[in-house]
C-alpha cells in the first residue's frame, strides 16, 4: 500500500506559500489573539484565522484515540494473516499510525528541548521498513504501543504554550504552523487512514460517522480545501476508490460532506 503520510498536509504547505507572513512571536507585539467559541479557538484578528487552542487539540487527539479503539472493535473479524503491504489489515493500519504519532512526539520533544533530530528522508521507504518490522507483531502489542504513543504525544504537546501554536518557523519538515502539525498527526492523518480502510471494506456507516465527527477539524486544517479527502496516493486497484465513493454517495445522498469526497477523488 502506498501510504500518503503527509499528503494531507501538502494541501496546506502549497497554500501557505501564498499567505502573508505571520507576525513574529519573539516579541509578541504584533500578535493579536482572543478566545472564541468557548475557548476552543484563538483568532489572529489581524488575519482573521481561526487557531485551535491546546484544549481543542487535545480534544481532537482524544477523538482520534476513541475512533481507533472503535476501529479495532469493528474490524476485529478481519483475517490478519491474509494482509500484505498492498492490502493492509486493521492491525497494520494501527501499527502505521503508532509509528508516525511516536515519530511526531519525538520530533516535537526534540524541538522543545533544542536537541538535534534526524528526520525521515523518504517516508515511503520508512513506511515499508516499519511495515516489515511490525507486520508480525501480536495484536495486543500493537494496541499497547498505540496507547503509549497517544499518551506521549499528549504529554509532549502539553509542554508547548498557546503562544507557540502559531509559529511557522520551527524545523517541522513542512512550512506550516505548529498547530497544524499537531493536528496532522493527532487527527487528519490517522482518521484519514480509518476513512480509507472503512471505504475499502465497504463499512460505509462507520465511514460516515468518522467523517462527520472530524469534518470541522479537517476543514480548519485544510482551509476548506476538499483535497484533504483525497485518497489518490493510496493503492487503488482497478478504480476501487471511485467505485466505493459512488456506492457511498448513492447510499447516503443526503450527506453534503460527501460532495467534498467526490470532488477530491474525481
Amino acid at each position: 500500500m502506498l501510504q500518503p503520510y503527509k499528503s494531507f498536509v501538502m494541501v496546506c504547505a502549497r497554500m501557505k506559500s501564498t499567505n502573508h507572513a505571520k507576525p513574529s512571536l519573539r516579541s509578541g507585539a504584533d500578535l493579536k489573539v482572543k478566545p472564541m467559541l468557548g475557548g476552543r479557538y484563538r483568532a489572529d484578528t489581524r488575519r482573521n484565522d481561526m487557531i485551535p487552542d491546546l484544549k481543542r487539540i487535545n480534544l481532537e487527539i482524544d477523538r482520534t484515540h476513541n475512533n481507533v479503539l472503535e476501529f479495532i472493535t469493528i474490524c476485529k473479524s478481519e483475517n490478519l494473516k491474509s494482509s500484505s503491504y498492498e492490502d493492509w489489515s486493521y492491525k497494520d493500519v494501527i501499527a502505521h499510525l503508532t509509528r508516525w504519532i511516536s515519530f511526531s512526539a519525538d520530533k516535537l520533544e526534540s524541538i522543545k528541548n533544542q536537541i538535534p533530530f534526524k528526520d525521515v528522508d523518504d517516508f515511503r521507504k520508512a513506511n515499508r521498513e516499519w511495515y516489515e518490522v511490525d507486520h508480525n507483531n501480536e495484536l495486543n502489542k500493537v494496541e499497547s504501543e498505540f496507547e503509549k504513543a497517544i499518551e506521549k504525544y499528549k504529554a509532549v504537546i502539553a509542554t508547548y504554550g498557546e503562544e507557540e501554536l502559531i509559529k511557522n518557523d520551527l524545523p517541522l519538515g513542512f512550512r506550516i504552523e505548529l498547530w497544524r502539525y499537531m493536528i496532522m498527526d493527532g487527527s487528519t492523518h490517522p482518521n484519514g487512514h480509518l476513512l480509507y480502510h472503512y471505504l475499502k471494506r465497504r463499512k460505509y456507516l462507520n465511514f460516515i460517522k468518522v467523517i462527520e465527527e472530524t469534518e470541522e477539524i479537517f476543514s480548519l486544517f485544510s482551509k476548506g480545501n476538499s483535497k484533504v479527502y483525497s485518497f489518490v496516493e493510496y493503492e487503488d486497484k482497478d478504480g476501487m476508490i471511485k467505485e466505493r465513493v459512488k456506492e457511498l454517495s448513492k447510499a447516503y445522498k443526503d450527506k453534503d460532506i460527501l460532495k467534498k469526497v467526490i470532488e477530491a477523488n474525481q
